[in-house]
């Protein structure tokens, strides 16, 4: 493929002596030092008409010297690294997918690897609810080849007001069933596999023989606590990244954590560590009897968290791009609009993935 300049990249020519890349999809800037303005020309006129032998003709520069350019430029995702657009799947359909991956590749083939593996991955989203069915739309049109709909619940119409797909001549209608018709409304390329089973400490089991690539924890009962603790021992038992898809209370919302085993803090050392932040003197604490509780939720957080929740989804997927929560989770003020966040490291006492922990893995 002849040298093309990626379409997303601004060139700006800071002063003599240095040169800028400006990467607009992930807003991130390269600079170099130059010595006069025959890189600049150069950049500007890679318009992939041209192969590397007529490009160094034409400014009198070896190849040699013009290929480790080209090559600092690619792996800087400053290069068309799209073309040929054929050799990806559904390419009219997620070319902007494509691109905004692109700005992470290092190579034609490097960034093929990216959307072959979210193209052949497998999700299972647990509860579809407020998160997980915006969970579930965001990553159908992000190219997810294939989710795992978890949920025996049926539409109410309670749910209306905040869940993505769900209208009220469904309602009575099973949970999975809807969501699936609104995945294929607009993704014909998403295959939806449907289990109508609640989350319980044992129910994961039935995916035992299936190859699942993450799994992203949107279910609240009986707790968020119990049900990403259940999700994650199944997921570090078998080495499969997951993430807790988040929450809310009193206009805070959760951005949970994401756990690539043997890679960072699992959810028991963000037990074992939020135990000891939260430690009180029982003697002085006095409960509250709250009847019939109902906590307020808001549609537009919930879309929010699950659209975090679904970035951080496509960049486990793709292999490649480091995702943000690793060792952390963070609480979202709805009235603020302000977002904080709190780092847990990995525990060496940890009973999963200590140095004696039963899922320890390098």
């Amino acid at each position: 493929m002849n040298p093309k300049l990626n379409s997303t990249v601004s060139v700006v020519k800071i002063n003599d002596h240095i040169l800028e890349f400006f990467l607009t999809n992930i807003r991130q800037q390269v600079r170099i030092k130059v010595e006069d303005d025959l890189i600049l020309e150069i950049v500007t006129a890679l318009d992939g008409k041209r192969t590397v032998s007529q490009l160094a003709a034409d400014y009198d520069i070896s190849e040699e010297e013009l290929t480790g350019l080209l090559d600092f430029l690619r792996n800087k995702g400053i290069l068309d690294n799209v073309e040929p657009k054929e050799d990806f799947i559904c390419y009219d359909q997620f070319r902007r997918v494509i691109h905004f991956l692109a700005e992470y590749s290092h190579s034609h083939e490097h960034l093929l690897e990216m959307w072959n593996r979210i193209r052949n991955s497998t999700v299972l989203i647990v509860g579809l609810g407020a998160v997980g069915t915006w969970t579930a739309c965001n990553l159908a049109e992000s190219g997810v080849g294939r989710l795992i709909l978890m949920d025996a619940d049926t539409v109410d119409i309670s749910n209306l007001h905040r869940q993505f797909g769900y209208r009220e001549c469904d309602i009575g209608r099973k949970k999975a069933d809807v969501l699936e018709e609104r995945i294929h409304d607009y993704s014909d390329f998403t295959n939806v596999i449907k289990e109508y089973s609640f989350l319980d400490s044992s129910s994961l089991h039935i995916f035992d023989e299936m190859s699942i690539n993450l799994i992203i924890n949107c279910a609240d009962k009986p707790t968020v606590d119990d049900t990403s603790l259940w999700i994650g021992e199944y997921a570090m038992q078998r080495g499969i990244p997951h993430i807790v898809g988040g929450g809310y209370n009193l206009h805070l919302s959760l951005i949970g954590q994401t756990v690539i085993p043997g890679k960072c803090a699992c959810l028991k050392c963000f037990q074992k560590t939020l135990e000891e932040e939260n430690a009180i003197d029982p003697t002085r604490v006095r409960k509250l009897s709250v009847k019939n509780r109902k906590v307020g939720s808001f549609g537009p957080m919930c879309s929010m968290i699950a659209s975090m929740v679904g970035m951080e989804a496509i960049k486990v997927l793709s292999g490649d791009i480091q995702p943000s929560n690793i060792n952390r989770r963070g609480e979202f003020d709805i009235y603020s609009m302000d977002i904080k966040y709190k780092n847990y490291g990995r525990r060496d006492d940890c009973e999963w993935c200590g140095k004696s922990g039963k899922y320890y893995r390098t």
